[in-house]
């Protein structure tokens, strides 16, 4: 089961960084609960993902983080102009995130369903480190947004220099995490056997998908959408050739799809980002809250 759980891009960042914590505690809650009651229809599973950010949207309300000040009208020509680069560049990004389990399901011959089941066992078990980091990147939109404000690019580079670390420590963690344990825990939690190969590849896909989403959203940041779109579309196109013409063998094709997509996709965003910065370019503050409120997946 994947869950996709957009929250309110005018949410602030602090509230969101709760509204998140409250959502995986509620979900973790309300599965553990039904487990030892001894459910096991998926359907009332699937209602506990569902339900799950209620708790989270009362708690930040209770406390007035939905409050917002009233401000000047805002006319459609500031609200649409890069309205439509942000959602084509979400789509395409969505898909690729997604794209591992559909096409193992498209791809497989009748005789496969069972892997196709383990496949998507794998995906989720190697997504941890991606769901993680959603909480990570709400918690420094106020920073960023201060410093974008008062155009202090030099710490502006810095705190995304900081943020680029953690996210490779918990890639290079997540992948070498996956390889050494990830069979044991697939055995033990979901009974279904996946080889160290799949996880290891799987884990490293999710990692350079988690890198190129934190610098696209500094692309973002310093007002390139539509580079950011191009971007995640050349990694939907690599996805579709690789898996296409690479291999043969069902999880082969498909792994090796997911890790040079995302792989793609980043070195299109790293590209941009350093044309974005030779050219002088400095961060809004406007562009920062767009960069890490547009979540393409927030799970």
């Amino acid at each position: 089961m994947i869950a996709v759980v957009m929250t309110p891009a005018t949410l602030g960042p602090m509230a969101k960084g709760r509204m998140i914590a409250c959502l995986f505690a509620a979900m973790a809650h309300f599965c553990a609960t039904l487990a030892v009651v001894g459910v096991k229809t998926v359907g009332l599973y699937g209602f506990a993902v569902a339900f799950s950010p209620l708790p989270g949207v009362l708690w930040v309300k209770a406390r007035g983080a939905l409050r917002t000040e009233p401000g000047p009208e805002a006319t459609w020509a500031e609200v649409t102009p890069n309205l439509g680069w942000l959602l084509l560049g979400s789509v395409f990004a969505a898909a690729l995130v997604n794209a591992g389990p559909l096409a193992a399901t498209l791809l497989a011959n009748d005789d496969q369903k069972d892997l196709v089941t383990r496949f998507t066992y794998g995906v989720l078990l190697a997504r941890i480190p991606l769901f993680l980091f959603q909480a990570v990147q709400a918690a420094l939109l106020p920073r960023l947004s201060r410093l974008a404000a008062r155009n202090e690019i030099a710490e502006f580079r810095s705190g995304f220099a900081k943020l680029m670390k953690l996210v490779l420590a918990v890639g290079v963690v997540g992948t070498l995490g996956a390889y050494l344990l990830g069979p044991l825990v697939i055995d033990r939690f979901y009974g279904a056997t996946l080889s160290r190969r799949t996880m290891a590849m799987l884990a490293l896909g999710s990692a350079f998908y988690m890198v190129a989403l934190a610098i696209a959203q500094a692309v973002i940041a310093l007002s390139g959408h539509a580079l950011v779109a191009l971007g995640w579309g050349v990694g939907a196109v690599t996805f579709v050739i690789v898996t296409w013409i690479s291999s043969h063998e069902l999880f082969r094709r498909v792994e090796l799809g997911l890790v040079a997509s995302s792989f793609a996709s980043l070195c299109a965003f790293a590209l941009a980002l350093r044309a974005r910065l030779r050219s002088g370019d400095v961060p809004s503050g406007q562009s920062v809250v767009e960069a890490i409120s547009n979540m393409p997946l927030e799970t």
